[in-house]
Order: structure tokens, then C-alpha cells, then sequence
């Protein structure tokens, strides 16, 4: 691809067929649970198994979309993502449902970068010195209009499905889930049509390319095992890349940090959101359609803010104090959820997406602007593990917590936690663009 505009509406068009599927089961997932007679301690403790999951095999996954391409890494988020959502549509014993939650956080580690970072390396091959933050704020309203739509259908399925609300294998609020199975079929097709890896090959590759030259007469297992082989030696190079830089980079540390916070903030609201929704509304079942409209509400907001984050960077004069601010009126937000009354808390909630909305592409841009192509997976991947550290310990404990204390208690320490996470944008040091190929690339001796 040659213009900037086509990756741009590919980007945006990839990145709501990943995240429609997510918004059937956002809204049911914690209400599914409820139904099959589980305690909100006990959905806590999966959760953190699916956090877990995730943080064990973020790095790996990240490693290995830098070596192998993002393309064989993102068709396997989308078939593995699909088997977790059929188990949990089925599942009824705390054992499946530990193994569909472990399949989730495979899932999410093998996806929670290939898509961004083929969108910033096919933007970089076009134009180097390009804007991504134009692409990353669409990707951003996409993400959010793609969840909101899968919230609302998912209120609409579990509202008029011919099933019962529990006491069955396949009850109504297994229906979601099944739908997301579905949709992974249509995302594999598109992701095989439309993306390419633009990435240049690793100095490990190079090095390999005489031996691959040497088997090609070979057997087809002959070259598949030489092919493993030189997988499983650049993994650890490219992971190692990736944790030296983050190392030795203030500003990703700093990036890290907030990540974490937000990892709290988002897990805490996933958690304690529904379980308020449902004391207010009068039960699981009562509150399902309701809550799938207010999530609906809450990624709109989301929408609105990734929209309005150009303007925000340019009314505050620069990125890192836009998302700062954006990201400290969130924690106010967040704890104001924990009223107790159904509209205010619902507009508290929206509030904290919107807020979030804004920050997030701004975020984006800061980091992509530190790394280049050779660790930017790996990069992610990091990233990630930061948000998911944060959600074993809060997803594990937070339940407890409001148990033993209140939901207003509960919402206003991951409040706080959100506000401390936002003073790490504080006076933030001047952007560093990554040369077109990192130092790893450039010295392979020195590997």
C-alpha cells in the first residue's frame, strides 16, 4: 500500500471487527456468571486467572509478532478468542470456566498488539515523518462505536431470546457469546485479505537465510522444523529489545506506570459496575438489558472522546498535559459511579469513558514515537502486562474489599489509584522519534 488514506480506513475498519465481538460479551460476561450461581468473589478470582494469562504470555506473544509478522498473530487472537466464547456459552462447572477465561487471556495477549503496530509500521513505510494520531483517534472512535454496537445487540439478544434466564446449559445470556464465536469468522477473512507485514526482516533472519537456501530442496518438514528453530531463537532477541528499551527510556516508564493505574481503574469498573447496576435495577436478570444500554452509553462516550483528542491536544498545548487532565476528570468520575442513585451513577459512568476516550490516542502517540518497528509489538506487549499486573491484584482483592467494606469504598480506591497514574504525564520530556531501524537492526554483532 502506497496511500496513507487506505491504511488509515483499513485501520479503522480492522480495529471495529476486533472490537465489535468484544462488545456482544462486555456487558454479559459479569451478569453470565451471576446467573450460573457464582459469587462476585468468586468471578473476581477468574478474572485474575484471565489476567494471569494474559501478563504470562504478553511478552511472548509480543516477541513473536515481531519475528513472525502480525498477521499469523492476529488470525490466532481471533480462532482462539472464538473457542473461549463458545466454553463460556456452555460452560457450567468452575472448571471449564477457568479454562475459557485462560483461553481469553491467550486471546488478549496474542491481540493486544499486532493491529496498532502494523497501522504505525504500514504508516512509517508510506511516510516516516506522518501524523499517526489522526489514525489512531479514528481506530479510537471505531473501537468505541464498534463496542457500543456490540453492547447494544447483546442487551437486545438477551432481552428476546426464547431462553431461560437460568438453570440451563444455553440460557438467554449465552447468546452473546455464541454471536462472538460467529464474528470471528468474518474478521479471520478480512485480516488475511488486507493486512501485509511491512516489517523488515531481523538481523536473525538474515543470518538464517543461507541455511533456509540450503534446505529448500528439501522436505516441507525439513524447512517447517528449520523455521521453528529460527522462531524460537528471535523471540528471546526481540523480547530482550523490547525490555532494554523500556529500561533505559524515562518516558516509557512513565507510560508503564499510568498503564498500570489504568489496568485498575478499567478491571475495578468491569467488576463493580454490573454488581451496582444489578442492587439498583433489582438483579442480574433485571438489570442485563439496562446496563447493555448504559455500557452502549459509556463506549460512545469513549467514541466522543477519541474524536475530540486532536482538539484537546492543541487546546492544551501539547499531548502529555491533554491526557494528564483528561485522565484526572476519569478518576473524578469513577468515583462518583458509586452513587446510589441510577441516573447519576449512569452519568458518572459515561463520564469516565469519555474522559478516557480523550486520553487514550494521545497516549498512543507518545509511546509509538519511542520505538521503532523491531520492538513496537514487544512494546505493546508491555504495555499491556502493566494493565494486566494491576488487574490480577484488583480483580482478586476488590470484591472482598467492597464486601467488606462498600462499593463507594471499592470505586474510590481505584479512583485514586487512576488519579496517581495521571501525575506521571507530569512535566514530560521532550518526544523522541525512533530511527527507521533500531540499534539491534543496525549492529547484529552486537546481539
Amino acid at each position: 500500500m502506497t496511500d496513507l488514506a487506505t491504511v488509515r480506513s483499513r485501520f479503522v475498519i480492522l480495529t471495529a471487527l476486533r472490537w465489535l465481538p468484544i462488545g456482544l460479551i462486555a456487558p454479559s460476561l459479569v451478569l453470565l456468571l451471576s446467573a450460573r450461581g457464582m459469587s462476585l468473589a468468586s468471578i473476581g478470582l477468574l478474572t485474575a486467572v484471565y489476567s494471569a494469562a494474559t501478563l504470562l504470555l504478553e511478552l511472548p506473544t509480543g516477541g513473536l509478532s515481531d519475528v513472525i509478522g502480525r498477521r499469523p498473530v492476529m488470525i490466532a487472537a481471533a480462532v482462539v478468542g472464538a473457542v473461549s466464547a463458545l466454553l463460556l456459552a456452555f460452560a457450567t462447572t468452575p472448571g471449564w470456566l477457568a479454562a475459557a477465561f485462560l483461553l481469553m487471556g491467550l486471546s488478549r495477549a496474542l491481540d493486544s498488539g499486532p493491529l496498532q503496530a502494523w497501522y504505525v509500521d504500514s504508516v512509517h513505510a508510506i511516510d516516516p515523518d506522518a501524523d499517526l494520531t489522526r489514525g489512531l483517534s479514528r481506530a479510537g472512535v471505531a473501537e468505541s462505536v464498534a463496542l457500543a454496537a456490540g453492547a447494544l445487540g447483546a442487551g437486545a439478544l438477551a432481552a428476546t431470546v426464547p431462553l431461560p434466564s437460568s438453570g440451563a446449559i444455553v440460557i438467554a445470556l449465552s447468546v452473546p457469546f455464541i454471536f462472538k464465536a460467529a464474528l470471528a469468522v468474518l474478521q479471520v477473512a478480512v485480516v488475511a485479505r488486507w493486512v501485509t507485514d511491512t516489517t523488515a526482516p531481523t538481523a536473525a533472519d538474515a543470518v538464517a537465510a543461507p541455511l533456509a537456501a540450503a534446505v529448500t530442496l528439501g522436505s516441507p518438514w525439513a524447512r517447517l522444523r528449520l523455521r521453528t528453530v529460527e522462531t524460537a531463537r528471535d523471540v528471546p532477541r526481540a523480547i530482550g529489545r523490547g525490555l532494554r528499551l523500556a529500561a533505559h527510556r524515562r518516558a516509557l516508564q512513565r507510560l508503564l506506570l499510568l498503564t498500570a493505574a489504568l489496568g485498575a481503574a478499567l478491571s475495578g469498573i468491569e467488576l463493580l459496575a454490573p454488581a451496582h447496576a444489578a442492587d439498583l435495577l433489582g438483579g442480574a436478570t433485571a438489570a442485563a438489558g439496562p446496563y447493555a444500554v448504559l455500557v452502549t452509553a459509556g463506549f460512545l462516550g469513549s467514541a466522543s472522546g477519541s474524536a475530540l483528542a486532536p482538539l484537546a491536544m492543541r487546546a492544551a498545548r501539547g499531548a502529555a498535559r491533554a491526557a494528564m487532565l483528561a485522565t484526572l476528570a476519569g478518576a473524578v468520575a469513577l468515583a462518583a459511579i458509586a452513587v446510589p442513585q441510577p441516573w447519576g451513577a449512569g452519568a458518572a459512568f459515561v463520564g469516565f469513558y469519555l474522559f478516557l476516550g480523550i486520553a487514550g490516542p494521545l497516549t498512543e502517540e507518545l509511546m509509538h514515537r519511542e520505538v521503532s518497528s523491531a520492538e513496537r509489538a514487544t512494546m505493546l506487549s508491555l504495555n499491556s502486562m502493566a494493565l494486566q499486573a494491576t488487574a490480577i491484584v484488583v480483580t482478586a482483592g476488590l470484591g472482598a474489599f467492597a464486601g467488606a467494606t462498600s462499593i463507594a469504598a471499592a470505586f474510590a480506591a481505584i479512583a485514586v489509584a487512576l488519579a496517581l497514574g495521571a501525575l506521571t504525564l507530569a512535566r514530560w520530556p521532550g518526544v523522541r522519534r525512533p530511527a527507521t531501524a533500531s540499534a539491534a537492526q543496525r549492529q547484529p554483532s552486537a546481539q
